[in-house]
């Protein structure tokens, strides 16, 4: 099992390297056996035979000849038809050892036997497309079918997290818990499920304890022929590593694997039923990793894969799937609908949101920002709960699912987007927005005017609201601006400063962190930030426009440099002009009559926002 002694992002590297000697030894296979002119599903199967071999008889390299029929033999499953490859005579005379040489050097890598059930992703890809990506920051992760799969390996800390919480909660109500994954992949999930109930059920690692654990509570189901192949290897080779007499009883063990784990369209579970009798019709933990494949903007096809939790789950049940942020803002009808199921199911649901930065679940290469989706029905409480768009460093990692901060949104509507706040005083501020009757779009003019209102497409720290264009520069020199970059005009100067106050403070830019993607500043942003003109007195206005405008100008003192493919970018530093955010922020409080310590909280929430806790920073 991989332990998670180093960061997401080395172990990413690492299993890149384990996959390029998986894939290099199929390609010498394939050489070897140049007269036989296998075919790729083949190489697969006889790859994981060799991978098999290799961890049970380390001690054999290097090897000079060894065919299929000789390794089969000596693992003891000659009488058995694993991976369908008895069926073919020829393949028995299949010559070994190159490629079972090559599979040797694995053991440059002194945490493979850690890694390498990640590393069996690679056989999902024909060999030569799988070397015509070219590394990128340590992996191959630009493999373009991949992204079209949407399929990435999930994190061991995110894994034993997801099933800890669920098998702990179904125990309480079933002694053999049923776990299914319905995008099994090569076994992250599923296998965790087993070591877990085994330490529960089976600590004297009796293996007939364990094979009816196995064959009660175990079930996985993959679209990929590949990914099923490898999970069932992943659970083969788990067997021969833990339990003495399993290399005796391996027809047994494959017997019980092979009717846990099969091929199947998981948004169809259906049909997957009426195939498979032993299929249960409902199931007490259904975790996993589902694809995240956009269908234009309407939908993603982890959509059903959420549905399946209302569906396929008994009424005693703890399920929960790792997904993208966008369940919880996008706008397309699907995930309208799905949030709309989710708020009138009877359960509880509970969405916890990680960012991408500074770090990333998946690691630096595979920047995502996620929601670790929850549904409980085996609980009195129900309703809706969901926390703030977590930010960590890797020092701090190991606390990410530790005392997460809950907010219990039950009344508040989800149709339009789950807001992402931790606390009763976030949520009353979101109400207060939310009931407005004004926003910004009010003063904007349609015709083009001298007052113009520069707001960047895209924020991390800040919302970049200017009174003019900044002097970037591209690589001729010439002037610069983002296309994302969006330009309003307004009828006069005030109205423009007014804006800039309004949108250049914490509070904004924690309802737009809540509300959004914690990327994009999309125009909906100014529709659906309910604070305009008529959110306060004339004497606030005039304030607010004063104070626009001095942040305005205490900001170009302090401009920010930064390079991006020879273009040289120009910000502006806002921590000089935080005296005048505050007093931006009191009036902002005041009008919208916020509890008396919002100003604090925001205060130390913007503070762990952008410095995940690193004391050290400017405050």
């Amino acid at each position: 099992m991989m332990r998670n002694k180093k960061n997401i992002t080395g172990i990413n590297t690492r299993i890149t390297a384990l996959a390029d000697t998986i894939q290099k030894a199929r390609i010498v296979l394939c050489s070897d056996n140049k007269q036989l002119d296998l075919h790729p599903e083949e190489t697969r199967k006889i790859i994981l035979i060799c991978l098999m071999l290799f961890r049970t008889q380390n001690n054999i390299y290097p090897c000079e000849a060894i065919s299929l029929k000789c390794a089969l033999v000596t693992l003891k499953i000659e009488h058995f038809d694993v991976f369908d490859l008895h069926t073919n005579d020829v393949l028995q005379n299949v010559e070994l050892s190159g490629a079972l040489n090559e599979l040797y050097r694995i053991n440059q890598h002194p945490d493979w036997i850690d890694l390498i059930n990640y590393a069996l992703e690679a056989l999902e890809y024909d060999a030569e497309a799988y070397f015509n990506v070219k590394v990128s920051r340590g992996t191959r992760s630009s493999n373009s079918k991949k992204k079209e799969s949407g399929i990435y390996y999930t994190p061991l800390d995110v894994a034993n997290f997801i099933v800890s919480q669920c098998i702990d909660t179904a125990l309480s109500f079933a002694d053999k818990p049923s776990v299914l994954d319905c995008s099994c992949g090569s076994g992250v999930f599923l296998i965790q499920s087993l070591c877990y109930l085994e330490r529960r059920q089976n600590p004297d690692r009796n293996l007939d304890a364990s094979m009816r654990i196995l064959d009660q509570c175990i079930w996985g189901v993959d679209i990929s022929p590949s990914a099923v192949d490898c999970c069932k290897a992943v659970f083969l080779q788990y067997y021969l590593d833990n339990y003495e007499d399993a290399a005796t009883r391996l027809g047994e063990v494959w017997k019980v694997i092979d009717k846990s784990i099969f091929v199947g369209d998981a948004t169809h579970l259906q049909e997957i039923s009426i195939r498979n009798p032993n299929f249960p019709p409902k199931f007490d933990c259904i975790v996993g990793n589902p694809p995240y494949v956009t269908e234009g903007r309407e939908s993603n096809l982890f959509i059903p894969f959420v549905d399946n939790l209302i569906a396929y789950s008994s009424n005693r049940n703890c399920s929960a799937l790792i997904l993208p942020l966008s369940i919880c803002y996008s706008q397309g009808g699907e995930f309208v609908r799905l949030r709309n199921k989710i708020q009138a199911d009877g359960a509880s649901w509970t969405f916890m949101n990680y960012d991408r930065s500074p770090d990333s679940l998946f690691g630096d290469q595979v920047k995502t920002r996620n929601t670790i989706l929850f549904r409980r029905n085996a609980e009195s409480t129900t309703g809706i709960f969901t926390t703030n768009l977590q930010r960590w460093t890797s020092a701090n990692r190991i606390n990410l699912f530790q005392n997460c901060a809950l907010c219990n949104i039950s009344e508040m509507s989800i149709s339009k987007y789950v807001p992402k706040i931790s606390s009763d005083i976030e949520k009353a501020g979101c109400e207060r927005i939310n009931s407005g009757n004004s926003n910004l779009y009010s003063l904007f003019e349609r015709s083009n005017s001298d007052c113009s209102l520069i707001v960047n497409g895209t924020a991390y720290n800040w919302l970049c609201v200017y009174d003019h264009i900044p002097p970037s520069v591209d690589e001729n020199e010439k002037p610069y601006m983002s296309g994302t970059t969006r330009i309003y005009h307004l009828p006069d100067r005030e109205s423009r400063d007014f804006c800039i106050a309004v949108l250049s403070n914490r509070i904004a830019y924690w309802f737009w962190s809540a509300i959004g993607d914690g990327f994009h500043f999309n125009a909906s942003f100014l529709s659906d930030f309910r604070i305009g003109k008529d959110t306060f007195t004339e004497s606030q206005y005039s304030e607010l426009c004063c104070l626009g405008r001095k942040y305005s100008e205490q900001i170009k003192r302090h401009p920010t440099l930064s390079y991006n493919a020879g273009k040289k970018i120009v910000n502006y530093s806002h921590w000089e002009a935080m005296d005048t955010v505050r007093k931006i922020e009191k009036l902002i409080i005041e009008a919208l009559d916020l509890p008396n310590d919002f100003a604090s909280h925001i205060e130390q929430w913007y503070f762990n926002q952008v410095h995940c806790n690193r004391d050290n920073e400017k405050r």
